[in-house]
């Protein structure tokens, strides 16, 4: 049986013999599969034990680096007594090594600004494991070599102590009790179905509980030095360091590690082929929506062939078609009779078994108890692409948009952050993706997207779908009204549109302009530089203000973002539920006579892009566009204040969709959760969760009436505009589209008179317990202590200081001692404006039998914060903060949201904060949560398992 795959590879070397003798030599016969160079600025070498390594210099954030390890080793290598380990493992890698015991690794990371979790962190996946410590501060050697030695370790040096082993177990548990909910439990009933004969069936990472509770630590040690060894390893060092000096190092440190004798094969597991569709169906109670997956599964692009143009062919190819149809399925979406909730294709690895089969998967989502309607409308896209083809304006707005993407990406090429760098070179080990780079990639590409004739995608996509290697998945919520179909009704189902008459599809696309008439152009009235913030600020006539911070950060890069004070506080309750529904409506906005899908192929192949928020007290718009695009940003943001609108049939068919949704969800635990959260700690109706009742009363009308009253007077906003923008370039652009806006400083809005205290959280001291049933029990708590205090440039990061204080302690003894959650944190916030702007909150699902055990203890924790609080505590977390702030000054969003926040309150925190934090004392530490902790408004919120 010949794969879609294997025909398109005969296609496209046919095509590129036609259309693309210039991609490579001209002499070469068959230009699409010569090889492609590797990035000449990435080092990349092999030591005799097998072991891969990358580096590259790369100074964007100055003063960092990234090191990574990647291991070609996952759960599909275990046995079926070992399931859990390979993921086990990589737990343990954070539990003490030969030269960093017990918790010593993480301790010395968090002195020099790398926080776990945010920089040091770690994934099992199904066929690979990763490992990474991100932005570290390397000016000193030192610290390069000690996180070298932190890699070796991990490599080949785990103590893996028996004590910490069985501590980890109970975490691991608890990782397993938050994960296996509803989705993730008929998934697992199911892979034996959608992988017959195949280990993919029974190799979840996770593993089972019984594996994890019981091994022997000699099991776990046995799998270590079996898989994590060196032929299956690469280094990853990318970031402001000596190249030459970290080859030297790797040399040194890593080249004593030994191959094992006889080394068991690295074998990847097949996925046999099948005649036909396979069905798989299964139900929970916790399972929130109806959804359905059909997968089209084919053999991936050979491995070998991957070093070439064929690869960024197929990509390209695959990609232009995935974004064709999805595009024809959000127009039917945006129709009040759309049969589906949601849906879409894409294109990827087949499900966990992402190296040896890929797959073109059409998904949707329901917004009744119905499956079988929205799976016939997706599976309608896909043959209507199949049999009609894609249009011509279709393909060349989806190419437009693509290549505008990779432009950017190009234009930004000298100050590509580490990361990027990083996960391109964990792609080539771990799968041979190419590493060329972006001064390749972007000719490349540009010439394989102008040479590909809209036929050839229409000739992939006639050969995509296939009669047999499908699947067919199907999760139902087990709940009264749904009733899983029978395979045989899904076959019918498939067979009804396989029969029908499917006509080509039209693209309609509107010809008149965005904007009906040309604006008045207003004009700048005066014009004043700020030194500490190297801005320049506008008066417009018409009241408006308008804020330029230029700078080369990112070469491709403007960033945008509008603020006023003033917002829907005062509409009355009548207005609820459509306030309610606001945030979702007002996403999906249309401008003048182009509605939301006008509005996409419009922008399509321009990067320029623009929300809107309404709040409480204020409003804002945000937004962004590369310099060449920055006139249709303006377009946008003078039609954003001239004229939002919604259809009636857009604003029907979202409030269908989320009608459905919101249905299934209103019963599960996480929603139970967060309903009653809001319910305990709000009093104002507007503040609860949404819900489908909420959506079903939302009115049209009022929200447009609300969209046009906040955007009715210019003269109540400030712009922003941060980036590669030049102010001369930018001030015609302002005095059209933004000072031409009707703008009256008379009635314009200053400040916020009071604030309404139903629309804050209700002070008082209080714990209330709610149960609901749970397939898998645990407990749910919100702990949030609240208060008023002083806005501050030293109180703000002494907020954010005592939830970082608390969250390490409450990791080191309610997760690693009492194994009681797997994940834990708080967040320590200050707010610039409101009512009791204090607060330190956790929410976390944990094991049920040991809340009495735990809440105490948190509890304590925020009293002892009064009195005792180490240096060793303080520190690291200035030392990060310090680190985040510095890196912060280089970057286009830290100065734009800086900028946007002293709007607010006028309350400067961004220049000068290294000092603010260097100068930060214990005692500030402790006289905040004192200050706080005699307001006594320590709410805790329980939701129980029922019994």
């Amino acid at each position: 049986m010949m794969k879609a795959k294997t025909r398109l590879m005969s296609a496209l070397v046919l095509i590129a013999c036609v259309l693309l003798p210039g991609i490579v030599r001209a002499q070469a016969q068959n230009p699409m599969l010569q090889p492609l160079p590797v990035d000449t600025a990435v080092r990349i070498g092999k030591l005799p034990n097998g072991l891969t390594y990358y580096i590259r210099h790369n100074e964007y954030p100055k003063g960092q680096a990234d090191f990574y390890i990647a291991q070609n080793v996952g759960s599909i290598l275990e046995e079926d007594n070992q399931r859990g380990l390979a993921h086990f493992l990589e737990h343990m890698c954070f539990n003490g090594t030969t030269n960093f015991p017990g918790s010593s690794l993480r301790d010395w990371l968090e002195t020099i600004g790398v926080k776990f979790g945010a920089n040091l962190n770690a994934y099992t996946g199904v066929d690979e494991t990763v490992y990474n410590i991100n932005n570290v501060p390397v000016t000193r050697e030192s610290v390069q070599d000690s996180c070298l030695l932190i890699l070796h370790d991990w490599a080949n040096d785990l103590t893996l102590d028996p004590k910490e082993i069985d501590k980890e177990r109970g975490v691991i548990h608890e990782e397993w009790r938050r994960s296996m909910q509803g989705q993730m439990r008929i998934i697992e009933k199911l892979l034996p179905i959608i992988y017959p004969n195949s280990k993919y069936g029974h190799r979840l990472p996770i593993g089972t509980m019984e594996v994890v509770d019981n091994f022997a630590p000699q099991a776990l040690r046995d799998y270590y030095e079996k898989w994590y060894r060196p032929d299956q390893q690469a280094i990853v060092v990318v970031g402001d360091i000596d190249v030459d000096r970290i080859e030297g190092k790797i040399k040194e440190m890593f080249s004593s590690i030994e191959m094992p004798e006889n080394p068991a094969e690295r074998v990847y597991e097949p996925v046999p082929d099948h005649k036909g569709t396979i069905y798989a169906m299964g139900s929970d109670p916790e399972q929130k929506n109806l959804v359905a997956q059909l997968m089209f599964i084919s053999d991936p692009l050979p491995k070998e062939m991957k070093n070439t143009p064929m690869y960024y062919a197929n990509s390209y190819i695959e990609g232009m078609i995935s974004s064709m149809i999805n595009n024809r399925i959000n127009e039917i979406a945006s129709k009040p009779d759309a049969p589906f909730a949601g849906a879409g294709v894409d294109f990827g690895g087949f499900f966990l078994s992402s190296k040896v089969k890929d797959a073109m998967t059409g998904f949707t989502a329901s917004k009744s108890n119905d499956i079988i309607a929205p799976l016939q409308a997706v599976y309608r896209e896909i043959l209507r692409a199949q049999r009609g083809g894609f249009t011509q304006s279709e393909y060349e707005r989806a190419r437009n948009e693509y290549l505008s993407s990779i432009e950017r990406i190009y234009n930004n090429r000298a100050t590509r952050e580490n990361g990027t760098f990083v996960n391109e070179y964990v792609g080539n080990f771990k799968d041979n993706d190419p590493i060329p780079g972006i001064e390749t990639e972007w000719p490349l590409i540009q010439q394989i997207a102008m040479s590909i004739p809209v036929q050839v995608i229409n000739q992939t996509m006639a050969q995509a779908v296939t009669p047999d290697n499908r699947v067919l998945m199907i999760l139902s919520p087990e709940a009264e009204g749904y009733t899983l179909p029978t395979e045989q009704q899904l076959a019918d189902a498939l067979a009804a549109v396989d029969a029908e008459n499917i006509e080509a599809f039209v693209d309609e696309v509107k010809s008149e302009p965005l904007i009906p008439s040309e604006p008045v152009a207003g004009s700048v009235v005066n014009t004043t530089d700020n030194s500490k913030w190297g801005t320049t600020e506008w008066t417009l006539s018409n009241g408006a203000k308008v804020i330029v911070k230029s700078t080369k950060f990112k070469e491709d890069e403007i960033l945008f973002s509008a603020y006023a004070k003033g917002g829907t506080a005062a509409y009355s309750d009548d207005y609820t539920n459509t306030l309610l529904f606001l945030p979702v409506t007002i996403g999906n906005y249309g401008l003048g006579s182009y509605t939301n899908t006008d509005l996409s192929k419009y922008t399509a192949g321009k990067q320029a892009s623009l929300g809107i928020s309404f709040g409480d007290y204020s409003r804002s718009m945000g937004g962004s566009a590369t310099p060449k695009d920055l006139p249709t940003l303006m377009e946008l943001i003078y039609m954003g204040f001239k004229d939002i609108e919604l259809t009636e049939d857009e604003f029907a068919a979202l409030q269908k969709s989320y009608s459905g949704i919101l249905a299934n969800q209103e019963k599960s635990p996480e929603y139970i959760f967060q309903k009653n959260i809001l319910g305990s700690l709000y009093s104002s109706p507007r503040r609860q969760a949404l819900n489908s009742e909420a959506v079903d009363g939302a009115s049209l009308a009022q929200t447009l009436e609300i969209a046009h009253a906040m955007t009715s007077n210019a003269a109540d906003w400030t712009f922003v505009f941060v980036g590669n923008v030049d102010p001369s370039v930018l001030k015609p652009l302002v005095e059209k589209y933004i000072a031409s806006l009707p703008g009256d400083t008379k009635t314009a809005v200053t400040k916020v008179d009071a604030y309404n205290p139903a629309l804050f959280m209700a002070g008082g001291s209080k714990t209330e317990t709610f149960t609901t049933p749970m397939s898998t029990p645990q407990t749910y708590v919100a702990i949030i202590e609240s208060g008023d205090m002083d806005f501050t440039p030293k109180n703000s990061m002494l907020a954010s200081i005592v939830g970082q204080i608390l969250t390490n302690r409450l990791i080191k003894t309610v997760r690693e001692e009492m194994g009681a959650v797997y994940s834990i944190s708080a967040a320590g916030q200050l707010d610039r404006t409101g009512l009791r702007p204090a607060s330190i909150m956790s929410s976390f699902p944990m094991k049920p039998e040991m809340k009495d055990e735990v809440l105490p203890f948190i509890q304590q924790q925020f009293k002892e914060m009064e009195s005792n609080v180490t240096a060793d505590e303080l520190n690291p977390i200035k030392e990060y903060m310090v680190k985040v702030y510095t890196e912060n000054r280089e970057k286009n969003p830290a100065w734009r949201q800086a900028i946007l926040a002293n709007l607010t309150n006028g309350v400067d925190t961004f220049n000068g904060n290294v000092d603010v934090m260097n100068s930060i004392t214990i005692q500030d530490v402790m006289d905040y949560m004192k200050a706080l902790n005699a307001q006594n408004n320590y709410r805790v919120v329980i939701l129980d398992p029922a019994k």
